[in-house]
């Protein structure tokens, strides 16, 4: 099986590679994928011994924040290698950690390539954030007995129904993991049916609950509007979404005048397309990065075209829209504006946050629409009532609180399997 999983990857990556270069993802730090990471890089990588976290992208790394700066503080002794694949998570990595840290790209998925990556960076402990599931990479680590663990771990209902057909090939890979740190019982019980060691799993819960890091304080009036300013904020919007999010915002004006929008696409390279959007319902696209602190006209939308900044902008939200729930599959993450105290809606497929879902759900802590055309009525009376939206706030607040603790006990889980480690690097 490994070796089919090779030949297939490595055809996949040879085709790949022609979309790579159309789409400017053959940027100057693709070569440390194959493990060329520089002599300075490696000089770093040897000055003292290594915990190495990997985050694929943008969701993955702020999960991991909290996490590696109790590591950090708990550990002093190590260094932090992190690990991503995109360009836009290598370039978040870079703002959320310290200088200090080594923030590299992941290696590809071939033998030599991740046996290249490992003696480079000789870790202490190999910590991967979500389900990510490498062949290649965790076979490697095991090989040369170096623990592996899964932290924030979650296995949505797309992901288990294709990890299913190849249970016999992840066994052999999971197997050898010393910890599954999982979000909920249900991701648990997926994790052990696909082979992981029962003993090794364990439910911290979401760690997502807990260090909602802001790098700064918003304020409505630092975005140019007024403070009787209603704000709606449509976060992580995916494809056809704006356009349902503008037609009932266009159609909310009339009753709302003083009603103004942010979209923040899920991904930035959208940002055209939004703006498009915005134009051909009558209004005036303006970017985040553009906009300063001087009075908006009525008619202008923001577009959110940076990363990192949508958590700082559901403080300033009156309501909140999270995306990818009405068009697309999947959800997004809604603990963030619920930690602000916002009322939120969402759309019928959250599938990536089913255990999440349920419990705002069940504390009636969130709005759940199931198609688009109850998203005006429902907006409607949200904004009608000042109560009403102070009491779905206080709701998602006090679950955001019930539901914290999952990052101290997974450091703990960590700290216990790094006890046990007694690599020494050669001199």
């Amino acid at each position: 099986m490994l070796i089919l999983y090779n030949i297939l990857y490595l055809i996949a990556f040879v085709f790949y590679l022609p979309v790579l270069l159309v789409k400017g993802k053959l940027h100057s730090g693709f070569k440390q994928r194959f493990g060329i990471l520089g002599q300075e890089l490696c000089y770093r990588l040897f000055k003292k011994p290594n915990i190495w976290f990997h985050a694929v992208s943008v969701g993955e790394i702020l999960a991991i924040v909290g996490l590696v700066e109790k590591m950090r503080l708990r550990h002093p002794q190590y260094q932090i290698v992190i690990s991503t694949v995109t360009k836009t998570g290598y370039s978040l990595a870079q703002k959320c950690f310290k200088k200090e840290d080594v923030i590299v790209y992941a290696p590809v998925d071939l033998s030599w390539v991740v046996n290249r990556f490992i003696k480079k960076i000789k870790p202490e402990i190999f910590v991967t954030a979500e389900t990510e599931i490498w062949p290649n990479l965790l076979l490697a680590l095991s090989k040369v007995d170096i623990p592996m663990a899964m932290v924030n771990g979650r296995i949505s209902d797309k992901s288990f129904y294709r990890y299913r057909r190849f249970s016999g090939f992840l066994r052999q890979i999971l197997r050898p993991f010393r910890a599954f740190c999982m979000q909920s019982a249900l991701d648990a019980d997926r994790i052990i049916s696909l082979g992981a060691v029962s003993d090794h799993v364990s439910v911290p819960g979401s760690m997502k609950f807990d260090d909602i890091v802001i790098a700064e304080k918003m304020t409505a009036e630092q975005l140019g509007f007024n403070e009787d300013s209603l704000i709606w904020v449509a976060g992580s919007t995916h494809v056809g979404e704006e356009k349902i999010v503008l037609d009932v915002f266009k159609k909310l004006k009339s009753t709302f005048p003083s009603l103004s929008l942010i979209i923040a696409p899920r991904h930035i390279e959208r940002t055209e397309e939004v703006h498009s959007l915005v134009k051909a319902i009558g209004f005036v696209p303006v970017n985040f990065s553009d906009v300063r602190a001087q009075s908006l006209n009525s008619d202008v939308v923001i577009v959110v075209d940076t990363i990192g900044h949508l958590k700082a902008l559901y403080q300033v939200a009156t309501v909140v829209f999270v995306g990818k729930s009405l068009v697309g599959h999947g959800g997004q993450n809604i603990i963030e504006p619920a930690f602000f105290g916002k009322p939120i809606i969402i759309g019928p497929n959250m599938q990536n946050f089913i255990e999440i879902t349920e419990t705002f759900l069940t504390a009636r802590g969130v709005i759940q629409i199931q198609e688009s055309a109850e998203m005006e009525d429902i907006l409607k009376k949200l904004l009608s009532s000042t109560q009403l939206r102070e009491t779905l706030g206080e709701r998602a607040q006090a679950i955001i609180k019930k539901n914290q603790g999952a990052t101290d006990r997974t450091e703990k889980i960590l700290s216990r399997i790094l006890a046990t480690t007694h690599f020494v690097k050669p001199t």
